[in-house]
């Protein structure tokens, strides 16, 4: 309901939203040849024996189809869940839970990620640090990723890797192929330990092709917030032969795996978006990298203390992450706020924490250390560059504001 008034009445308030890889707002016009569902059967649940509920269960397992054939998956490879925070959740816990009821220890368990994880991954591994279950970390620093430098105890008996496929907050890209080549590796070396290979591809549906096969990946995470549809659906990709526990129990929804009723217009919804940006990939992200280039350069010319975060690295075209020394980053994105621009310090999955009274992101902390402010602007379907013209117009006024302070 917020970004319908949001661009409904954006002509009259002028105000310019730079934020995408926060959520995008619904795109009615995506939808216009999409299948409607009659409210008789919408109304129904589709677990249910009656024949609304047949008609309903018949749209679900369309749509789990579907989206299996464009990622050349199985449809029994298909949970769909509430979000992708969740879908994080149940691909990591799943595995973990399973792993103690097969019998294996806490400790005999490692689960490694980058360095610029998801909240929805970093928080998961903090809890399960405490219960004993090793953590490695694999650095994104200078284009090199040390994956191969991990060397794994003797004792474990399962490795869970989990990458974040495009980074919410500076753009990096993972290489996931070669690390799923790497894993392939492992698993021929280490032929009794179980590796699994979990990516959240949360914000690569618009610029990158997600055909598992291809990729090498064991579980895949998505989420409908990045996709120009209704919010409140996820997915999850597992191969069949991978063994998740449910972490909400129930009536046995998602083949066991995902307790609750599905909604299934929701998932509707986002099965046709996400088909539509695997097709149209090329396309669009020929239009998003040109406002990426065009801002970048600009704020380089024109701001000469601005840094543009691994500009040299890898990087989604709709994310740009800038850096600047002296300033403080919620001072920033408040200031940039009253002068009628939306944009983000960081994770917006972040920000609600009571925990989290820092204005810097961990990621902005760790590549810059203290004393620097940073904005994370992202473009979508409405950005102009007239939009990116009036941002850099106005860091710069708030810049000049704030230079003596």
């Amino acid at each position: 309901m917020f970004f319908k008034h949001f661009f409904k009445n954006h002509k009259e308030s002028q105000r310019i939203y730079l934020d995408y890889a926060s959520s995008t707002p619904y795109d009615g016009t995506l939808f216009t040849d999409l299948k409607k569902i009659s409210k008789s059967v919408l109304g129904a649940n589709p677990s249910a024996l009656h024949k609304e509920a047949v008609e309903l269960k018949k749209v679900l397992e369309e749509g789990r189809a579907k989206i299996a054939k464009a990622i050349f998956a199985h449809s029994d490879e298909i949970v769909f869940t509430s979000s992708a925070t969740e879908s994080n959740n149940l691909a990591v816990l799943g595995l973990v839970k399973g792993y103690l009821q097969k019998g294996f220890k806490h400790e005999q368990i490692a689960i490694c990620t980058s360095d610029i994880e998801h909240s929805s991954i970093t928080e998961q591994v903090n809890y399960l640090k405490q219960s004993g279950v090793l953590h490695f970390s694999i650095s994104s620093r200078n284009e090199v990723w040390d994956f191969k430098k991990i060397v794994f105890p003797e004792r474990i008996k399962a490795v869970i890797f989990s990458v974040i496929y495009v980074n919410n907050e500076i753009g990096v890209v993972a290489p996931i192929k070669e690390i799923a080549k790497h894993i392939r590796g492992l698993r021929k070396e280490w032929n009794d330990v179980e590796f699994i290979f979990h990516i959240d591809a949360t914000q690569a549906p618009l610029f990158y092709e997600l055909r598992v096969d291809r990729l090498g990946i064991d579980m895949m995470t998505l989420g409908a917030t990045k996709l120009y549809t209704h919010k409140g659906v996820g997915m999850l990709y597992k191969k069949r032969n991978i063994k998740l526990n449910p972490i909400i129990l129930g009536g046995g929804q998602e083949l066991g795996l995902r307790a609750g009723t599905e909604s299934v217009d929701i998932i509707h919804h986002f099965v046709h978006a996400f088909l539509y940006a695997q097709k149209n990939i090329e396309k669009f992200s020929e239009k998003i990298k040109s406002f990426q280039k065009y801002f970048e350069n600009k704020v380089e010319t024109e701001i000469s203390q601005a840094v543009v975060t691994a500009k040299e690295t890898e990087r989604s075209p709709h994310i740009s992450h800038v850096a600047i020394p002296s300033i403080d980053s919620e001072l920033l994105v408040i200031e940039l706020d009253a002068k009628g621009i939306a944009i983000s310090s960081k994770s917006a999955c972040k920000n609600d924490s009571s925990t989290d009274t820092e204005s810097a992101s961990d990621i902005t902390k760790e590549i810059y250390g203290d004393g620097y402010g940073a904005i994370r602007v992202s473009y979508g379907k409405w950005t102009t560059k007239s939009d990116l013209d009036k941002m850099v117009l106005a860091l710069k006024k708030i810049l000049e504001k704030y230079k003596d302070i």
